[in-house]
């Protein structure tokens, strides 16, 4: 993202492990001289690490049945 933006400074950070339901998973940021900019990498930086990053989600219901 420092190539394509500028970036002051950019941080992304996914949690591992089981996550109850609105418990935050991933939190990017990033500083950059001019907020709309700083959203964009922030955009492009979720929608990159979703597409790269192997991410699996395994749920489970109440009655113990999984999906994912």
């Amino acid at each position: 993202m420092a190539e394509k933006f500028p970036v002051l400074g950019i941080a992304a950070v996914h949690r591992v492990g089981d996550l109850a339901i609105g418990d935050l998973a991933v939190v990017v940021a990033v500083s950059c001289p001019h907020r709309g900019e700083a959203f964009d990498a922030c955009r492009a930086l979720i929608d990159e690490l979703k597409a790269a990053v192997p991410i699996w989600k395994h749920q489970s219901s109440p009655t113990g049945r999984a999906s994912g």
